[in-house]
């Protein structure tokens, strides 16, 4: 049995690091108490294993439980898989530890929160300093010169190295286009339901930004809907994605991309999807999220060119007559 091919690595924008075109995003139910930590820790171990460099969670992912388990884990792997080698993301904004059934949150981003929520992800993941640290959803008004003068104090005292934000909006996206130099990295909503970002994405990608993308499966929208046995997770999922307002956006987008996903028969639909996201080469890296071994293998082995030049122009077509982008 031949051996896995070699992950391939992109440029993260004009930052001079190489991140893998998958990396593994440590929050949702990988990280919930729930979930057995060391079913945990065969996911990020496998993902190591396979070349995945990028490991993305958030301060108050999975009710705080995800980013000190990503420090424990990880503090177990170093030995071989030294912490010079990795890029771990982390978040700082977001106060609740889940999002509510409307999907609201509650932020604060004042520069004595900001840094205090930095020093707090130190320590939760004994890394010595963050390589991204994303400003998670803050919006264009928040970005304020008292902010940004804290995060360049930040940063020259070696808290973080890249500065990024996690953002879902256009106006966000279009000014850090308009700033080059204010941010390294942004990390995005988009896959194949969100074709019209590609013009937002181009932008930032010429203005020197690393884009990381997000919800490449569409939380699950894009695949068919596979009979197996019930797992705790599954059932966390499926009410994500009936409660959650943004999942409920895909969800009605999704029927037309869906058939289109499925027509494509060189690889499975969650390839298809992630080969569309990775043929975009402003994409450093598309985020997965998973709690199966398995689907982590099929993505890590996703053939980025085995998505035709037809078989994509099915997929812009399906964007096309679907029922409008979840992105508005």
């Amino acid at each position: 049995m031949s051996s896995p091919s070699p992950l391939a690595h992109r440029p993260l924008g004009r930052s001079g690091l190489q991140v893998s075109q998958v990396s593994l995003g440590c929050s949702g139910f990988w990280g919930h108490r729930r979930f057995p930590e060391h079913q945990a820790e065969r996911i990020l171990r496998h993902a190591l294993e396979r070349g995945v460099n990028l490991f993305d969670t958030g301060h108050n992912y999975s009710a705080f439980n995800a980013e000190p388990r990503l420090g424990r884990l990880l503090q177990r792997a170093f030995a071989a898989h030294p912490r010079d080698g990795l890029v771990i993301s982390s978040k700082a904004g977001t106060l609740t530890g889940q999002a509510g059934v409307s999907g609201a949150e509650q932020r604060d981003f004042s520069p004595a929160n900001i840094e205090r929520s930095c020093a707090a992800s130190l320590r939760n993941l004994h890394c010595g300093h963050l390589d991204i640290f994303q400003l998670h959803g803050i919006g264009v008004p928040q970005i304020t010169d008292e902010l940004l003068s804290a995060l360049d104090r930040m940063r020259r005292n070696g808290m973080f190295r890249l500065l990024g934000i996690n953002t879902h909006t256009a106006e966000t996206m279009q000014f850090m286009a308009d700033h080059p130099g204010m941010f390294d990295v942004a990390l995005i909503d988009y896959n194949a339901l969100q074709q019209d970002r590609e013009p937002l994405i181009a932008a930032m990608h010429e203005a020197g930004i690393g884009v990381l993308a997000g919800t490449v499966l569409a939380q699950g929208h894009l695949l068919p809907a596979r009979p197996r046995l019930p797992r705790l997770a599954d059932a966390w999922y499926l009410a994500r994605a009936w409660l959650k307002p943004s999942s409920r956006q895909l969800m009605r987008s999704a029927r037309t991309m869906q058939r289109a996903v499925a027509t494509v028969r060189s690889q499975s639909p969650a390839q298809t999807a992630f080969a569309y996201v990775l043929q975009n080469p402003a994409i450093a890296s598309g985020v997965l999220g998973t709690t199966r071994l398995g689907n982590l293998d099929q993505i890590l082995d996703t053939r980025v060119d085995a998505l035709t030049a037809d078989e994509r122009a099915r997929l812009v077509t399906a964007f096309q007559q679907g029922r409008g982008s979840p992105s508005h």
